[in-house]
């Protein structure tokens, strides 16, 4: 409760302590943040053996098939997938070299169905991330088929040109910064506190020298209102 006290009592610098951080995570994130945009395929492993019944999946089918999926999340990452990709989107006219479109690239399965996944592209053209969705869900196929007989990925829904940008992470980052601020400014406080060696109180008098608190003393320097004198000093009036 003493330490609550202690916060409460410099309220004003934790609210603008608050205040100046998250606009400084927001005004900072508005002032740099580049526009994006994100196209996205999905994918999904299937078995194609002429003498699996469709409405026959057995346990070691949905295995294959999720094995499969977490093959090619690796598979689209490799330095060979990455380079012919590279040379189809130069082909196209965008010159993106397989590093940069390493990073670009987002692969992951999906968290509710193990044999879906989702292959996102960002990139600061929309049409960039369009033409790779569709390489991607070009080679699908070809990037796993030798894998496991009898399953292959193929393209589940197809990618969209996308027609805005990405939302910006300034209000995320704003956030962000009003939490810091709250943390920093009470553990500046606290901590300024605890350093000082100062007597605050008459308990602490008490405790230290073992001796009774009977009371404060005021400080010499101040008036004694309603009075014509004043500590160590006549009034004017009386001087005049």
């Amino acid at each position: 409760m003493k330490l609550l006290r202690i916060v409460w009592d410099r309220i004003l610098w934790v609210v603008l302590a608050v205040v100046v951080l998250a606009a400084a995570g927001y005004l900072i994130t508005r002032l740099t943040w580049k526009p994006t945009y994100s196209s996205e395929v999905q994918l999904y492993t299937v078995m194609s053996s002429a003498e699996e019944k469709p409405t026959e999946v057995t346990t070691s089918q949905i295995s294959i098939r999720r094995n499969v999926a977490a093959l090619y999340v690796k598979a689209i990452k490799k330095s060979d997938s990455l380079r012919e990709m590279s040379e189809e989107l130069k082909m196209s006219g965008f010159n993106v070299g397989p590093s940069q479109l390493n990073r670009m690239l987002t692969v992951k399965v999906d968290e509710d169905a193990a044999e879906v996944i989702h292959v996102r592209a960002k990139t600061p053209n929309p049409e960039l991330s369009l033409k790779i969705c569709e390489i991607v869900g070009d080679k699908a196929a070809g990037l796993v088929q030798d894998a496991y007989i009898g399953c292959t990925v193929a393209i589940f829904n197809h990618a969209s040109l996308p027609t805005s940008p990405d939302k910006s992470n300034s209000m995320r980052n704003g956030i962000i910064g009003a939490l810091v601020g709250l943390v920093l400014s009470v553990g500046v406080i606290i901590a300024i506190y605890m350093f000082d060696k100062s007597i605050k109180s008459g308990d602490e008098l008490e405790k230290l020298t073992g001796i009774r608190y009977l009371g404060d003393i005021p400080d010499i320097n101040d008036s004694f209102k309603g009075s014509k004198y004043e500590y160590g000093a006549k009034s004017k009036a009386q001087t005049a």
